[in-house]
């Protein structure tokens, strides 16, 4: 007989699935054909991912990274991520965070697509590309934080110029995020205006490992990046759209060292060339000034500048002495004729007149009596001699007096 005692409800029942498929199952790759295929006005897919013995439903809403080609049905693709359970529909679907094309061809294919459409807009125009810095003080890195790169990366500049600061954006590489996280780090880097040149890659890896760096918003994101960016990916064979759009690219990180900074011993050996160069040529060229002013100086025309020298000398001298003679006789009859001048005006002078005898009344308000008419009895007067003066008064006034 069955137990009616534990009697689960429908949600209690949705929701331990819910549980136990969605932390029992990790995220995983899958691989089908799609069906039904449908975009929503929102923007969300919706498509049937099927093979020969089943089907799954699936979804990748509007905020994942768009696919470089165009999904439709029939189409085999990979996709990554992991499965949900919709307990208000009581059915599980399969939640896309991304989408690759299924086997090599397919994904080549979608990487040519994407490569003739940006290459389309100009994004790859070498016009476009800037020169790296001669001598970069900061450099920022955008790579794995546990991948080799960073290690090869690190060696590198080391070795080759150790004054050079480098500034670690960790990201994911390849992945659901690393797309969004290399673009993210790129906006960083320029909005914090802290490095001379960017260095984005990873190591080597198959096309779907490398993946990340052929997504679109990585390449926009290294077009539009104020700093120049260097694109390391992989090894040499392999061509990201990253490595096409950015300023240089290197054909593996090791060799980024290389192209980004100058070798330590190699400055030091030009600079040590260059200081030999340099110190012959300035005694090339002391010994030829040398060579050239001992044959000035024991040659005919020297000799006759010394004399010409000594000739001017001479009539210099007699110059100056003429006009040291003509400078005092001059001076001499302006003398003479200050004098003259000088006692024409000592004779004008009412000074002069005050001491033959005479003297000036001048009233209380300091006004000139030029007559007695002017005066008054009683007034009183002050007389100016020549060195001194005398106060009177106006006792009576003879008009027209002999």
């Amino acid at each position: 007989m069955n137990n009616t005692g534990n009697i689960w409800s429908v949600s209690r029942l949705t929701g331990e699935i819910k549980r136990l498929l969605e932390e029992g199952l990790p995220p995983i790759w899958l691989e089908g054909e799609i069906s039904n295929y449908k975009v929503h006005t929102s923007g969300h897919h919706y498509f049937t991912l099927k093979d020969v013995g089943a089907q799954v439903p699936a979804v990748m809403w509007r905020t994942r990274p768009e696919p470089a080609f165009n999904l439709r049905d029939g189409l085999k693709v990979r996709v990554y991520g992991r499965v949900v359970v919709w307990e208000q529909g009581g059915r599980y679907q399969f939640d896309v965070y991304q989408v690759l094309p299924a086997g090599l061809g397919a994904l080549q294919a979608a990487f040519e697509a994407l490569k003739n459409k940006l290459a389309a807009e100009g994004l790859f125009s070498v016009s476009r590309k800037r020169p790296l810095p001669r001598f970069p003080n900061v450099i920022g890195i955008i790579t794995s934080r546990t991948g080799a790169a960073i290690h090869d990366l690190a060696w590198g500049f080391a070795n080759r110029f150790p004054p050079a600061k480098l500034y670690l954006v960790p990201v994911a590489v390849q992945g659901e995020t690393a797309a969004r996280e290399i673009a993210a780090a790129i906006a960083l880097f320029n909005s914090l205006n802290l490095v001379d040149v960017l260095i984005i890659g990873r190591g080597g890896g198959a096309l779907e490992d490398l993946w990340a760096f052929n997504e679109e918003i990585v390449v926009r994101a290294v077009v539009n990046s104020v700093v120049p960016v260097v694109s390391a990916v992989g090894h040499e064979v392999d061509v990201t759209l990253s490595d096409l759009a950015a300023d240089v690219r290197a054909p593996t990180p090791t060799a980024a060292a290389a192209i980004v900074v100058p070798d330590r011993k190699e400055l030091l050996e030009a600079l040590q060339l260059s200081r030999y160069r340099l110190t012959r040529a300035l005694e090339r060229t002391l010994k030829n000034w040398r060579e050239r002013i001992k044959s000035l100086s024991t040659g005919y025309g020297f000799r006759r500048a010394v004399g010409r020298v000594t000739e001017e000398r001479m009539r210099l001298s007699a110059l100056g002495q003429r006009i040291e003679t003509a400078v005092k006789y001059r001076t001499e009859r302006y003398r003479q004729r200050l004098d003259n001048q000088r006692e024409r005006l000592r004779a004008l002078s009412p000074t002069a007149v005050l001491e033959r005898g005479y003297c000036l009344a001048r009233r209380r308000d300091d006004s000139l009596a030029r007559s007695a008419a002017e005066l008054a009895p009683g007034e009183d007067l002050t007389l100016h001699f020549s060195c001194d003066r005398a106060k009177v008064e106006v006792l009576e006034i003879f008009l027209n007096a002999e």
